[in-house]
């Protein structure tokens, strides 16, 4: 092969790697940006999720409280219907006992609640934290890609300038001899 055929080859090849590595770099950022996108998307419905579930709770304790309501306003005509006083005694231990029991099920129900809120938000926490993993590491994919780039094309241009500083880019000269002539007894015969 011809020494200038050949810096021309390696000359095209490192560009080529060059090229590669650089839209390889791209690549790898798209998708991380693109799993940053959805990370972000995972982190807008885990948010709406924690609001349903505030809201969610909420209805759930004023369904309990009406309930209760309910609960006390029966017992309490049932009692006063029967006759009884509603002041002291028994009548009086059992109103305080559903307003009790009414209590304890709607703090759970906030509890029960809250820890499914506090779930959703971490989960929007952790997804928001991908995104931005994400989005870093698409950034350090493109810079690798870059650099790879550039030391693929100064490597290249450094084989290109040795391969010209060794003379192999100059075509070899050979010495061209006559054709061989035969001069030898016959010349004296005669």
């Amino acid at each position: 092969m011809c020494a200038p055929v050949a810096v021309v080859l390696a000359t095209a090849s490192t560009a080529i790697s060059a090229t590669g590595a650089v839209l390889g770099g791209i690549g790898a950022q798209q998708q991380a940006n693109y799993q940053a996108g959805i990370a972000d998307q995972n982190a807008r419905l885990a948010n709406e999720q924690a609001r349903d579930s505030i809201d969610n709770t909420n209805l759930e304790a004023q369904r309990r409280y009406r309930d209760l309501a309910q609960t006390k306003g029966a017992q309490t005509a049932a009692m006063a219907a029967n006759g009884v006083d509603l002041n002291f005694g028994s009548p009086a231990a059992i109103q305080k006992d559903t307003a009790m029991i009414g209590a304890e099920d709607i703090g759970q129900i906030y509890k029960a609640g809250n820890e499914r809120t506090k779930g959703f938000e971490i989960n929007a926490f952790n997804y928001r934290s991908e995104a931005a993993a994400n989005r870093a590491k698409g950034s350090a994919a493109l810079a690798q890609g870059i650099f790879g780039g550039l030391s693929t094309a100064l490597g290249g241009a450094s084989q290109a300038m040795g391969m010209k500083g060794s003379g192999l880019e100059k075509t070899p000269k050979t010495k061209l001899q006559a054709p061989f002539r035969y001069e030898g007894p016959t010349a004296n015969w005669a």
